[in-house]
C-alpha cells in the first residue's frame, strides 16, 4: 500500500509541478490590452487644443476674406442689375465677363483656402500625433500592456467604463508628459 501511496504523491506532485509550470507559461503569453477613445483623448489633451485652436483662428481669417470677396460680387451684381437693362450689347457683355470673372476669382479663393485648411490642420494634428504615439508607446511599457486599441466615435463595441479603457488615465499621462 506505501507503494501506491508514494506513486500517487509523485504522480500529485508531478501534476502540482506541471500546473504550476502551465500557469506560469499562460501568464507570461497572455496579452495584456487596452483602449484609448482617439476622439476623446484629442478633446482632452492640450497640445491638440491648442493646434485645433490655431487652426480655427486661421479659419476665421479666410473666412474674412471669403466674406469680402462674396460681398464684392454681390455688389457688383446689384450695381450690374440696375444697369443692365438700358446698357449697350458690348457693355451688357463686359458686364457678364466681369461677373463671371468675380464667380471664378470666387471659386478660386475658396478651393485655395479648403487646400491651406487641409494642410494646416495635417501639419498641427502630425505633431500632435507624433507627441500621443511616442506618450502611448511609454505608457504602454509602464502599465505593462502589450497591445493598445485606439478608437473613436464608437468604434469599438465593448470597453468604455471597463478596467481596458485606459481613456482617462491616458489622458492624465499624456497631460503632466507635456506640461
Amino acid at each position: 500500500m506505501s507503494k501506491i501511496l508514494r506513486i500517487f504523491a509523485l504522480l500529485s506532485l508531478v501534476l502540482s509541478v506541471a500546473g504550476l509550470c502551465f500557469l506560469g507559461y499562460s501568464e507570461h503569453t497572455r496579452v495584456r490590452y487596452g483602449y484609448v477613445n482617439t476622439e476623446k483623448m484629442l478633446n482632452s489633451f492640450i497640445e491638440s487644443q491648442r493646434a485645433l485652436e490655431e487652426i480655427k483662428v486661421e479659419e476665421k481669417k479666410w473666412n474674412a476674406s471669403h466674406q469680402q470677396i462674396e460681398d464684392s460680387l454681390k455688389a457688383f451684381e446689384i450695381r450690374m442689375n440696375a444697369k443692365y437693362e438700358q446698357a449697350s450689347i458690348p457693355q451688357k457683355k463686359a458686364m457678364k465677363e466681369e461677373e463671371t470673372r468675380r464667380i471664378e476669382e470666387l471659386g478660386r479663393f475658396e478651393q485655395a483656402s479648403a487646400n491651406k485648411l487641409a494642410s494646416l490642420r495635417t501639419e498641427k494634428l502630425q505633431i500632435v500625433y507624433q507627441k500621443i504615439n511616442a506618450a502611448m508607446a511609454d505608457f504602454a511599457q509602464d502599465k505593462g500592456l502589450d497591445v493598445v486599441f485606439a478608437s473613436s466615435n464608437g468604434s469599438i463595441v465593448y470597453g468604455e467604463g471597463s478596467a481596458a479603457d485606459l481613456t482617462d488615465e491616458f489622458s492624465r499621462y499624456l497631460n503632466e508628459r507635456f506640461r
